[in-house]
C-alpha cells in the first residue's frame, strides 16, 4: 500500500492506493498542520501496512519533516514530487518546470487521467480544459488536449499545460481587507449584484474578483483554441464563489450563443494525480 500525501498551505490530505489492484481509499482524511498526530492514528487503521509514501508539499520544510517522521515510525519512506517537463501523458510548458507548484502539477495530472469521452469524439485536435482551485491561493490552470492523428492508438489523448494564474484565495482576500484596513470587517455574507451593506459588499467583491479570473481564462481558451473549455473546480473556497462563477460563466455563454455547460467538482485532484503516478512507478519497478 502506497500512502498519498497532499500537504497544502492550510491542511494536509491523505489517501492511499494499492499498487497491486489500483484500489483507492474510500474516504480521504484531512488534518490541520497542528493536528498531525491524527495522521499517525489514521496510519494505524489502514487495512494493509504502508510500504512507501508519495506526496506533494507546498507547506514548507518543517511540515514535510514532521510528516516524514511520522511515516518513518511505520517503516514508510517518503518521496516528494516536484514539477517536471513531462509526466504520464502531460507536458509542462513552464519555463522552469520545477517552479510550478507540485500541488498544481499533480492536480493537472489527476485531471488528465479522468475519462473525457467528449474529447475523444470531438472534431478538433485541440480541446481545452480549465481547473480552478480555490484554496489559500486560487489557481486557474488550463490543460490543452492534443489528439494524436493516428486513431489506431489505444490511448491517443495527450495533454499540455500552457500556463495558469495565481491570485489570493477567497479567505485570504477577506482576511487581507480585515487586517489591513481600519474599518472593514472580516466579512461573512451572501453575494448579490448590488450589495447594500459592507459585509455583503466585501463578499460580493471577492466572489466577483474570483469569477472574473475564471472568466478571463475561459475566454482566452475560446480565443486561442476556438472551443469553449469545460471547467473543473476544487478547493475549500469554492462554496464562497460558486454562485458568482456559475452566473458569470452562464451569462457569457449565452451572450456568445454557446451552450451552458456544467462545472464539475473534483474532491482531490492532487491525490488522484499521485495515485496515477504511484501506479506507474510501481509498474516500472516491476519491469526492472
Amino acid at each position: 500500500m502506497i500512502i498519498l500525501i497532499d500537504a497544502g498551505n492550510t491542511r494536509i490530505k491523505a489517501g492511499w492506493v494499492n499498487p497491486d489492484t489500483g484500489e483507492r481509499e474510500l474516504t480521504v482524511v484531512a488534518f490541520q498542520h497542528a493536528d498531525l498526530d491524527q495522521l499517525a492514528h489514521w496510519l494505524g487503521t489502514l487495512p494493509l501496512p504502508p510500504t512507501s509514501a508519495l506526496g506533494v508539499n507546498v507547506a514548507g520544510p518543517t511540515v514535510a519533516a514532521a510528516i516524514e517522521k511520522i511515516l518513518l515510525k511505520h517503516n514508510c519512506s517518503t518521496e516528494w514530487v516536484t514539477g517536471e517537463p513531462q509526466t504520464l501523458n502531460v507536458t509542462n510548458a513552464y519555463t522552469n518546470p520545477e517552479q510550478l507548484g507540485s500541488d498544481r502539477w499533480l492536480a493537472l495530472l489527476g485531471l488528465a487521467q479522468r475519462p473525457h469521452p467528449q474529447l475523444e469524439h470531438a472534431d478538433t485536435t485541440l480541446c481545452p480544459l480549465i481547473l480552478a482551485s480555490f484554496g489559500t491561493a486560487t489557481t486557474i490552470d488550463t490543460l490543452v488536449v492534443r489528439k494524436a492523428s493516428d486513431e489506431t492508438q489505444a490511448y491517443n489523448l495527450h495533454y499540455q499545460f500552457p500556463g495558469g494564474l495565481i491570485l489570493p484565495g477567497p479567505a485570504l482576500m477577506r482576511t487581507a481587507l480585515a487586517e489591513n484596513t481600519a474599518h472593514l470587517p472580516d466579512a461573512n455574507s451572501n453575494t448579490t449584484i448590488y450589495p447594500t451593506h459592507t459585509h455583503q459588499s466585501i463578499a460580493s467583491g471577492i466572489a466577483a474578483a474570483q469569477a472574473g479570473a475564471v472568466l478571463r481564462q475561459w475566454l482566452a481558451a475560446v480565443e486561442y483554441y476556438g472551443l469553449a473549455p469545460q471547467v473543473f473546480t476544487t478547493g475549500g473556497g469554492w462554496p464562497l464563489v460558486k454562485e458568482e462563477v456559475i452566473r458569470l460563466l452562464h451569462f457569457t455563454q449565452g451572450r456568445l450563443d454557446l451552450p451552458s455547460t456544467p462545472i464539475e467538482w473534483l474532491p482531490t485532484p492532487a491525490l488522484d494525480g499521485l495515485a496515477a503516478l504511484a501506479l506507474q512507478l510501481q509498474q516500472s519497478k516491476n519491469l526492472n
